[in-house]
């Protein structure tokens, strides 16, 4: 039987090896928990989400004991990484808390200007993103939640960052790389991390 823990992990967008991450890693572990975030390689997103994927899977081995579940949260393209984990690396049964924060979950047209396999994967109408949105509803047992902003000009259409399925917060942040660093979006990721404890 499956055992909640304290555990989160955060996993970074594209290009970034995760400092932007560093003040919601900061104020989880101030609250009790166990706060991880993973340095994705290559994290142009160059192999494809599926070679992040892995690496993100590896993580978890590592970071999780026995039956232990944690909470699980992607910021833009590693919203996706996280997404393809659960839902094609049979990860679900290891996450009890989804968050996505300004993740292209229906592609991106920013992502046209990526000409390799991982940009690719990330356009508006890619294969890739229609096939992990048939399997969504797997998403449903992690209390999925997702945080978005219409100012966002790096996920276009601004739509494309809602799930589609659990909680859905809009937040007035202005620019996608401070998304994880607003105080608003640290204030309900953490209210709802807490949630998922419940």
């Amino acid at each position: 039987m499956s055992r909640k823990s304290h555990t989160v992990l955060l996993v970074p967008g594209i290009f970034d090896r995760g400092t932007s991450l560093l003040k919601m890693q900061r104020i989880l572990s101030e609250a009790g928990y166990n706060t991880h975030y993973i340095h994705l390689r290559y994290n142009s997103g160059w192999h494809g989400m599926e070679h992040l994927s892995a690496q993100l899977m590896a993580k978890m081995e590592n970071i999780l004991k026995g039956e232990e579940t944690c909470t699980l949260i992607g910021f833009s393209m590693g919203g996706i990484v996280a997404r393809y984990y659960l839902q094609a690396m049979s990860g679900i049964d290891k996450v009890h808390k989804f968050i996505s924060i300004a993740s292209p979950h229906h592609g991106s047209y920013w992502a046209n200007f990526l000409p390799y396999k991982g940009g690719k994967q990330l356009r508006v109408g890619s294969d890739f993103l229609k096939s992990l949105n048939k399997s969504i509803h797997l998403l449903e047992q992690t209390q999925p939640v997702s945080i978005w902003t219409k100012y966002d000009i790096t996920i276009m259409p601004h739509s494309s960052a809602q799930l589609g399925i659990g909680v859905s917060y809009e937040v007035p942040v202005i620019l996608h790389r401070l998304m994880p660093m607003s105080t608003k979006v640290i204030s309900l990721m953490k209210n709802e991390v807490i949630t998922g404890m419940e």
